[in-house]
């Protein structure tokens, strides 16, 4: 009795510890997190600090998918509790814990938009980078650290439903057919040459890459497959002047630079930036190995290259605006790109038997002195916006002119049995273009859920080739050709837009009436002339039953129309081929179904995309055999279908590692019936990349992917390569302004990288094996300078011009002979 009269003090401390413990156990504080409009905020990041203590975190958590939040705490006591989301304001509330009262219910806080520039001091959760909307998908390019010193090339192997393959070639939702716009409206320049001049663009001048998945009425016709809208950084922070400069060098002597400048004087802002990109004779290295097979003979003719190069690219624009009140605004911008190469190359052919013995041979000496293209462009906007909230008006001009000069010359030795009746050639080529548009634009809402939009625009596009053709000791083959085409087209859209609640839908009709005028100063006889109609629908439908998920399903319908390279009608001939355009080629027409369903969540976020395209007259290259010589030309003879799926993932495996991928696969059938081929082909792009912050600021980051390459038009197939990257990355001074980052790609093995395309049908079949130098090592530095509280305003509308293929004028209509994509 004794022992438990003693041990009954120790069962009752056990007993009040054990009590502790439960009440501990059960204090807590819950609350739910609204936006200022009373939507729900969900994967807020949440700190909770002791009270007066706004350094040492007790505990943190994130909101729930809608905007609940429930965290235990471990001890009595008075705490802090701030919310912050990224664009808004931090949210702050005091509350008390005890025996007593261990849960403390907040009710519902509320978080407002921010109207000033986040300033990061912790990462503890992952700013989205992809938001998904009715008729787009956009990369915050700002939020991913890599903008800082890489390109933007670099950037869009990242961003969903765009690849880049070895070649650098882009592409969106699988096809070359697809345009490149800066600020909402189209940047001739960057679709002139797009690989080389976003090899000049530094990332750290991007704000956002969006992809246009669904251009709507506005610009349907007019439209391809997809957009790339490029959005530039608006440099909001405070009054003076901001830029960035930067630079990079690797290994072999290739060089970048770039400068981006904006500034205030009184009511205009103006920016001005400009990048250089030169790769020289060690970097721009080529060798090329083909093997053509004769089908009615059986012959064989093999041909090497040995070129090198030194290519110099520019590429620069001014942009300004001018708002006199807060319902008038006038920008006005003005830009070009400039190009040169200058190069020269060793061939050597054979044509031989099929048992092996040699017909003829011969090598030659290639010489490029001066190849040039520039684009020069300006443009300019009135807005004026009415009493009514959301109503706008927009008058907008633009004029576009660009000049491409090609001089080839080519002189043959080490001749056997030589039987052409010449020994050398000489081609030279002026291309002229030149573009004028007009548009306006009326948006208007009605009611409470709906809005309007039509317009007008007129377009008049002028083409003018000048192609000279001299044969050395034969000058009875010389060639002087001269081709004008004029194309005007008048265009009228109606579009209507309803959101309510969960539910978003887009549809919209527009007409386009075009006149083509092909004249021949020097062969008036055959002159033409053509006049095209077209009813272009298209419908949209996107249904968000909560801030993380959402489901889109979308139809379009686009036109091309072929530009001045499908339709010169000059001959270029060498001793083994024959090449020319087609001018009486007409527009093509391509229907678009797709599904996209996006998922948001605090650590991981995906999206899958399927899609088909159809087509019965897309132009495609066409080759065959005549007079022994191999010809390539354009025809309206393509009927296609491509089925693929898109995706993308972002997931935060940790606080300081993260891991994205990007990728498509499809199946390409294409079909031709007046030539009776069948070319079906699955093709595919992914790309992976692993990010790690180190102490000290590192951040290294690792990546690599592959593209399989897939069909090339109705002839044959292109094998596919990988490709991989490793980056070391630091920033230095005062809020981080400069950034240095160590790059290398593809720096094991061989340093050239080969992609093989087979002909597999048609009059003559057989491969081609193109080199060219894809490792490299080098060093990206960026700074960054000066503030400023103001941007360069766009107009909400403007003047979007992306039909045609083929031709000077912009986009990345990267479709040659016999390699058609969809």
């Amino acid at each position: 009795m004794k022992k438990i009269i003693q041990l009954k003090p120790l069962f009752v401390v056990a007993a009040c510890l054990l009590c502790s413990v439960a009440a501990s156990a059960q204090m807590g504080v819950s609350f739910t997190l609204n936006d200022a409009g009373g939507e729900s905020v969900p994967y807020a990041t949440v700190y909770i600090y002791h009270s007066g203590d706004t350094v040492n975190v007790v505990t943190t958590g994130v909101t729930d998918i809608d905007g609940h939040f429930a965290q235990p705490i471990k001890a009595a006591g008075k705490y802090l509790l701030k919310a912050t989301f990224v664009g808004m304001d931090a949210t702050k509330a005091e509350f008390e814990v005890s025996v007593n009262r261990p849960q403390a219910d907040l009710g519902t806080l509320t978080m407002s938009n921010s109207e000033t520039t986040l300033k990061a001091v912790v990462v503890t959760a992952q700013r989205q980078l992809v938001k998904n909307e009715i008729d787009r998908l956009s990369y915050d390019i700002q939020a991913d650290a890599d903008s800082k010193t890489n390109n933007v090339l670099e950037m869009l192997k990242k961003v969903p439903l765009v690849s880049v393959d070895g070649q650098d070639e882009i592409r969106v939702k699988g096809s070359t057919s697809f345009k490149i716009y800066r600020n909402g409206h189209p940047d001739p320049a960057l679709g002139t040459d797009p690989k080389n001049i976003l090899k000049a663009v530094p990332a750290s001048m991007i704000k956002r890459i969006e992809v246009i998945t669904d251009p709507g009425a506005k610009y349907d016709a007019e439209g391809t497959s997809a957009i790339l809208n490029i959005v530039m950084v608006d440099n909001s922070q405070v009054n003076g002047a901001t830029g960035t400069i930067g630079a990079s060098v690797d290994m072999y002597g290739g060089l970048g630079a770039n400068a981006n400048v904006t500034t205030q004087l009184g009511k205009v802002v103006a920016n001005v930036n400009y990048g250089y990109h030169r790769q020289n004779r060690n970097r721009a290295h080529n060798l090329t190995e083909g093997h053509t097979f004769y089908g009615d003979t059986g012959n064989e003719f093999t041909a090497f290259n040995d070129s090198r190069a030194n290519v110099n690219v520019h590429y620069g624009d001014l942009s300004a605006s001018w708002e006199p009140d807060t319902l008038n605004l006038l920008s006005a911008s003005a830009g070009g790109y400039y190009y040169d190469y200058a190069g020269d190359g060793l061939n050597s052919m054979a044509m031989t038997t099929p048992s092996g013995a040699t017909i003829y041979s011969y090598k030659s000496k290639g010489n490029t002195p001066g190849n040039s293209f520039y684009d020069l462009h300006g443009r300019a906007d009135f807005q004026h916006k009415t009493r009514r909230a959301g109503e706008t008006l927009t008058l907008s001009y633009m004029l576009t002119t660009s000049r491409n000069t090609t001089e080839v010359s080519e002189q043959y030795y080490d001749m056997v049995d030589w039987s052409f009746p010449y020994t050398g050639s000489f081609n030279k080529g002026k291309e002229k273009f030149a573009e004028h548009t007009a548009q306006f634009d009326w948006t208007r809402p009605f009611a409470k859920y709906h809005k309007f939009e039509t317009g007008v625009k007129y377009i008049n596009r002028h083409n003018k080739s000048d192609n000279l053709h001299l044969y050395t000791d034969a000058p009875d083959m010389d060639t002087h050709t001269l081709f004008n085409h004029n194309t005007q087209v008048g265009a009228a859209y109606l579009s209507h837009s309803y959101t309510r609640d969960k539910w978003s839908t887009r549809a919209g009709l527009r007409y386009e009436f075009s006149h083509l005028n092909g004249k021949y100063p020097d062969a008036p006889e055959k002159n033409y002339h053509r006049n095209l109609s077209d009813w272009v629908p298209n419908f949209s439908v996107q249904y968000q039953p909560n801030w993380a998920n959402s489901y889109k399903l979308a139809f379009s319908t686009n036109i091309q129309r072929p530009g001045i390279n499908f339709l010169n009608p000059a001959v270029n001939e060498t001793p083994t081929s024959i090449s020319f355009g087609n001018a009486h080629l007409e527009s093509a027409r391509e229907y678009n179904i797709s599904f996209t369903y996006m998922r948001i969540g605090s650590k991981l976020t995906f999206n899958v995309a399927p899609s088909v395209a159809l087509s019965n007259n897309k132009i495609i290259g066409v080759q065959y055999l005549e007079s022994g010589k191999t010809v390539s030309t354009y025809a309206n003879e393509l009927n296609s279908c491509y089925v693929g799926l898109s995706g993308f993932a972002q997931w935060r495996i940790a606080m300081a590692t993260s891991m994205m991928v990007n990728g498509n696969v499809g199946y390409d059938m294409n079909h031709s019936d007046r030539l009776s081929l069948d070319n079906d082909r699955w093709r595919a792009f992914v790309y992976g990349q692993v990010t790690q912050f180190l102490p000290w600021k590192l951040r290294v980051s690792v990546g690599g992917g592959y593209w399989n390459g897939g069909a090339n038009g109705l002839y044959g197939y292109s094998r596919g390569t990988g490709f991989y990257n490793l980056s070391l990355q630091r920033s230095f001074l005062k809020e981080d302004r400069l950034t240095v980052q160590l790059q290398a790609q593809n720096f094991l093995g061989d340093k050239f990288t080969t992609i093989k395309s087979f002909t597999t049908q048609g009059d003559f079949t057989g491969w081609n094996a193109s080199k060219w130098i894809a490792r490299s090592v080098g060093i990206n530095v960026s700074y960054r300078f000066g503030s400023l509280k103001a941007k360069v305003k766009k107009t909400n509308t403007t003047i979007e011009n992306n039909d045609m293929v083929g031709g000077n004028k912009g986009g990345s209509d990267n479709n040659q002979q016999g390699s058609q994509q969809q």
